[in-house]
């Protein structure tokens, strides 16, 4: 074969692969790209949606309506959409060097969408290096709309237009951006400036923010991305001064660190807020200023930080400051101080020191530190508002100096503070003082004084800052009467009797786990805003206390009436009152002994009486009433009595929570206030998880009413917790006969239904298990007159019979009359404890709706107008009333030929209600 044979045979394979390149290239480009964005996008735990692809060969690629989204299984907050991107590849960087860019350009068009921080990308590490290819020559983002939320901050970018070029300078312009967090809310408008794109450092330039607010540059360096590096510097220029700052942050290792450095100074702080939008204004300047972080922010006692600031005629609030300075530096766990200065007109305090942070978490008094301050304050008032007190909360001068050094292998210092005509919150203190001294490993207060008139509190103590830290105090005091310190007391207590003087003294030595002491307290005249304190009280405590309990061996609340005494002992896990003695004027009516399987303390910190509780101890109470009136007992306390009668009875209880032995009897008569005599006794057996339980109540010439009852407990802290002590699954009993019960015999807070008279007489028998309660029955009302509250209106001579059946009761009949026109009908109540419905269903024909709401209206009287005129109306079939016993809001439907409607009745809520209107339905001729 000749040589031009050859190089023609040649020349058509060449010709033949660039035809086979240009027919297939953009087969080959648009999935092959296609199948990259899904690859990619799903290792960081996202799904990309494309509509279309364009691939001409040798041209930019266009992607229309791309959409990337959370994918299904990650729930990532990340969703962008863009109607438009086109990529202008780099097939020469594609196809021979890693050093290359993969993009000539970038172009992406009307994008919208949301960034949500705080959901961890899936997939594996991030390649930076191919992350650093993708970076083009030239990008242009045209209309985006974006949201980026952080975990205190939102931000909103509208109307965004960004481009760039390595060989020439781009724009940027933003039509808005919103910053929102809990300091900061501002709104930047038609913001322009220019950009450049070079060495892959993005700068954008020359931004007006506001008048007198500029930024000169920001810079987004990703030139070290291979080292999985960040940077961003800024520079302000700001009302006269400047400020700097560099941010530099590395990631790909098992932490991400960073270095934080920057300045600012000469910088007006009224017009800085202002500009940016501070809700609460600060005014003052910042004289200079530099900080530095290094490290993992996530470790800050690992890394190392430095700040120095310095302001001048600072306000913020009602805060002031004359000049203000604050240095310190943070390294190898060392905090130093190197100032601390405040001065405020005539105050003035001055803080230096350094503190050494352990790597493994201590008590504060195992902290190693120096410090020095001293401290001149004639003006108590303005100091406290610098530090966030209200004004006016004090008054007077306080000296304070000295050094504590507990660096030193042997520690020493002293501190001394006096207070000069203090106040605070109107109460003044003649005198205050005293002096903390450190020598070695022990620390003592001394000469410890406060002051008011003849008022005073005086201690002294030392403790040691090694070994166990063992210590001993005395505290003394005397208070004529406390309602000259009703203003320091919180302010629920302040509007109400606050008065009454105490003495007391206490003394202590030990450790935290072994310490004792003792304490006395004596009370005359005491009164709190709290029952059973409102009537001045005489008050006698005199105990010791351990680890174990504290023991009161006295214990005692009197006053000219009544007495309460005996010996109170609070455990751990156990309150126990022995010897329980009380008096009323001058006669025993209760005494016995009390053990309650109590933690006062845990009591005390989850305020739930069922958390306190410990299953294992056991309960031993013997208590006796002897016909204690109740009303002479309130009024002894200063209460008001809603409650009157006289009780007598006892109670013993003995054994573990789960197997309580339960024995008790109480006999109340006069129960009232009330216009005839009546008697009440209730007798109550519990052992082996079953409980019996009988009453019998008599109001005068009633018959008496009866109830018996057994019951299937399971006693535990949880189960009393949730309200399921008794055991549905068992059996139970109970019986209630009232054989004729006049209404108006019983006290007023005991008649049902709001009767003002009446006769009612019946018999229910309950079986069965709750899951599958029996119930039967029978009830008649006889003559009632019932006055409920809105927007019912009031019922006279209402009689009816019931048949009680399971969980539904058949009212056989039922008349009454309102505003004198009679009616009657039947009807059935149905419940599913807590809730019921009552249906009513009305003689045929006798009653109209005069005007009915629309349906979901409030309604807020029910009336009944008299006799309407025939036709005018809807004639009412049926009324059902819905709701919870004990609860006030119930709904009502109206049933009637045209239809149901559905009204509400809410007496708390606050919402516009119109009345429903009835009428007596004319016969028909």
């Amino acid at each position: 074969m000749s040589l031009r044979q050859r190089l023609l045979i040649f020349c058509g394979i060449v010709l033949l692969a660039a035809l086979l390149t240009a027919l297939l290239a953009p087969f080959v480009v648009r999935h092959g790209l296609h199948a990259w964005l899904w690859w990619a996008a799903r290792r960081e735990g996202l799904s990309v949606q494309i509509a279309r692809i364009d691939a001409p060969f040798l041209q930019p690629v266009t992607l229309e309506r791309v959409h990337v989204a959370p994918a299904a299984v990650q729930g990532r907050l990340v969703d962008l959409q863009a109607q438009r991107v086109t990529l202008d590849l780099s097939f020469r960087g594609w196809l021979f060097g890693h050093k290359t860019r993969l993009l000539h350009a970038v172009t992406v068009e009307h994008l919208r969408g949301k960034v949500q921080q705080g959901i961890k990308p899936a997939g594996g590490k991030l390649d930076w290096r191919n992350l650093q290819r993708l970076l083009p020559d030239a990008f242009r983002f045209d209309d985006v709309d974006l949201d980026v939320t952080t975990a205190a901050t939102a931000f909103a970018f509208r109307g965004v237009h960004l481009s760039a070029s390595e060989i020439e300078s781009g724009k940027f312009f933003a039509h808005q951006i919103f910053i929102a967090s809990p300091i900061l809310r501002k709104s930047f408008t038609d913001l322009r400036g220019a950009t450049s794109w070079e060495g892959n450092r993005l700068t954008i330039a020359g931004l007006a923010l506001a008048p007198g607010l500029d930024l000169e540059a920001l810079t987004v360096d990703l030139s070290r991305l291979p080292k999985r590096q960040l940077g961003l510097e800024f520079e302000l220029d700001t009302f006269g001064g400047t400020l700097r700052a560099s941010f530099e942050g590395q990631g790909g290792g098992p932490k991400f660190n960073v270095v934080l450095t920057g300045s600012a100074a000469n910088i007006s702080l009224a017009q800085i807020s202002s500009a940016a939008g501070l809700l609460e204004p600060l005014t003052g300047s910042v004289r200079a200023s530099q900080f530095t972080f290094r490290g993992n922010p996530g470790e800050f006692l690992d890394a190392t930080a430095s700040i120095w600031i310095e302001l001048s005629d600072f306000s913020w609030r009602a805060r002031r400051g004359d000049h203000l300075v604050f240095g310190a530096t943070y390294y190898s766990r060392r905090l130093q101080v190197e100032q601390l200065y405040v001065q405020q007109r005539p105050n003035e305090l001055t803080v230096n020191g350094e503190l050494l942070w352990p790597k493994q978490r201590s008590a504060w008094t195992a902290l190693r530190f120096r410090g020095q301050i001293n401290a001149k304050i004639p003006d108590a008032n303005a100091f406290a508002q610098l530090f966030g007190a209200p004004p006016g909360d004090f008054a007077g001068a306080l000296n304070a100096s000295g050094e504590i050094n507990s660096i030193d292998p042997a520690a020493h210092g002293q501190l001394a503070f006096r207070g000069e005509g203090l106040r605070w919150r109107g109460v003044a203190l003649d005198s205050l003082g005293g002096t903390l001294t450190l020598e070695g490993s022990d620390a003592t207060l001394n000469d410890l004084e406060i002051r008011h008139a003849n008022d005073f509190v005086r201690g002294h103590g030392s403790a040691s800052l090694a070994g166990a830290h063992g210590y001993s105090a005395r505290l003394t005091g005397a208070i004529n009467d406390l309602g000259d310190y009703a203003p320091l007391l919180p302010a629920a207590w302040r509007s109400d009797r606050i008065g009454g003087g105490v003495t007391f003294d206490w003394s202590g030595d030990g450790t935290a786990q072994a310490h004792s002491g003792t304490l006395q307290l004596f009370a005359h005249g005491l009164q709190l805003p709290v029952a059973p304190l409102r009537a001045p009280l005489d008050v006698t405590l005199e105990g010791t206390y351990s680890p174990q309990d504290i023991f009161f061996r006295t214990f005692k609340l009197a006053d000219e009436r009544l007495s309460l005494g005996g010996f109170l002992m609070l455990g751990r896990n156990f309150i126990e009152l022995q010897s329980l003695e009380f008096t009323l004027d001058g006669v025993p009516r209760a005494n016995g002994t009390v053990f309650l399987p109590l933690s006062a303390a845990r009591w005390w910190r989850t305020g739930s009486v069922f958390a306190a509780l410990d299953n294992q101890q056991k309960f031993d109470v013997d208590l006796k009433v002897e016909q204690l009136d109740l009303a002479a007992v309130a009024a002894a306390l200063g209460e008001k009595s809603t409650i009157t009668g006289t009780l007598a009875g006892k109670l013993a209880a003995y054994g573990p929570l789960p197997a309580l032995q339960l024995t008790t009897a109480w006999q109340l008569q006069n129960l009232g206030p009330a216009t005839v005599p009546n008697d009440l006794d209730f007798e109550l057996r519990g052992e082996g998880g079953s409980v019996e339980g009988n009453l019998r109540a008599t109001f005068g010439a009633s018959a008496p009413v009866v109830i018996r009852a057994t019951l299937p407990l399971q006693l535990s802290k949880k189960r009393l917790a949730d309200r399921s002590y008794v055991k549905r699954d068992e059996r139970f009993s109970a019986a209630l006969d009232f054989p004729a019960l006049f209404l108006a015999a019983m006290p007023e807070k005991l008649r049902p239904l709001h009767a003002n008279g009446g006769i009612v007489s019946g018999h229910v028998d309950y079986s069965g298990t709750l899951f599958a309660p029996k119930i039967e029955g029978a009830m008649q009302l006889l003559g009632l007159k019932i006055s409920p509250p809105a927007p019912w209106p009031e019922l006279a001579n209402l009689s009816a019979e019931l048949r009680v059946g399971n969980k539904a009761a058949e009212i056989v009949s039922w008349q009454f009359e309102v505003g004198g026109w009679p009616l009657r009908g039947n009807g059935s109540l149905t419940t599913a404890p807590p809730f019921f419905m009552l249906t009513l269903f009305p003689e045929a024909e006798t009653l109209s709706l005069a005007n009915l709401p629309a349906s979901g209206s409030e309604i807020s009287a029910i009336r009944l107008l008299g006799e309407g005129i025939p036709g005018t109306a809807p004639i009412l079939r049926r009324a059902a009333v819905r709701g919870k016993a004990g609860a006030a809001a119930f709904s009502l439907t109206t049933t009637t030929d045209e239809g149901q409607t559905t009204l509400f009745s809410n007496p708390a809520a606050k919402v516009t209600a119109g009345p429903l209107l009835l009428e007596v339905a004319p016969p028909s001729l």
